[in-house]
């Protein structure tokens, strides 16, 4: 009986201790990013090695190591701008090659040099709309920098070029609806393009 009663005592005590005991759930953990600092002993910010998006406004970001810091600054200024030129050129010949297969024109001239003017007008236009955001200097003296580009500027630039452009072709009510939806797709593409 002693046997019995020592045997339900551990059972009982074996039992207590699995019901007390929770499985606990692992969380994933994010590896650390080792902290980067700058030569001014600046923490490097998330904008160098990540995209900055805004709904209404368009970041990139530029690097320079010249011989100072003021020509490391411009250096990295200009490769933002030609980033963000690149950008504006893009998403507008992208919304000119979709107006030029709904107008049905494939291999018309006219209209592929008009997605090169368009393209070209928006691009140079809002460029004088960029703003250095940041600077950061990392720890070999190379700069970078945030700029950034109202959307509105965009968006601003293109309607006169893409009336410039929709007057070169002969009226008609395909050109018509050609160009409209030339316009609705440049919004589009400039909401999902963020």
């Amino acid at each position: 009986m002693k046997k019995l009663l020592t045997i339900l005592v551990l059972t009982l005590l074996a039992l207590a201790m699995t019901g007390c005991a929770t499985a606990k759930v692992a969380e994933p953990v994010e590896p650390a990013r080792p902290v980067i600092i700058g030569a001014e002993g600046i923490p490097q910010p998330d904008w160098v090695y990540k995209t900055v998006s805004t709904q209404d406004m368009h970041f990139e970001t530029g690097y320079g190591k010249m011989s100072d810091k003021q020509n490391s600054i411009k250096r990295a200024t200009v490769e933002a701008k030609n980033k963000i030129a690149a950008w504006i050129s893009t998403q507008v010949k992208e919304v000119v090659v979709t107006y030029i297969n709904d107008a049905g024109s494939g291999d018309n001239r006219q209209a592929l040099d008009a997605m090169e003017v368009i393209s070209q007008q928006v691009a140079e236009a809002t460029l004088s709309g960029v703003s250095t955001e940041e600077v950061w200097v990392d720890a070999e003296n190379g700069v970078w920098v945030l700029c950034s580009i109202p959307i509105a500027n965009i968006e601003q630039n293109f309607e006169p070029a893409s009336e410039a452009v929709a007057e070169a072709f002969v009226e008609s009510e395909a050109a018509e609806a050609a160009n409209t939806k030339m316009k609705e797709a440049f919004a589009n593409l400039l909401k999902g393009a963020n």
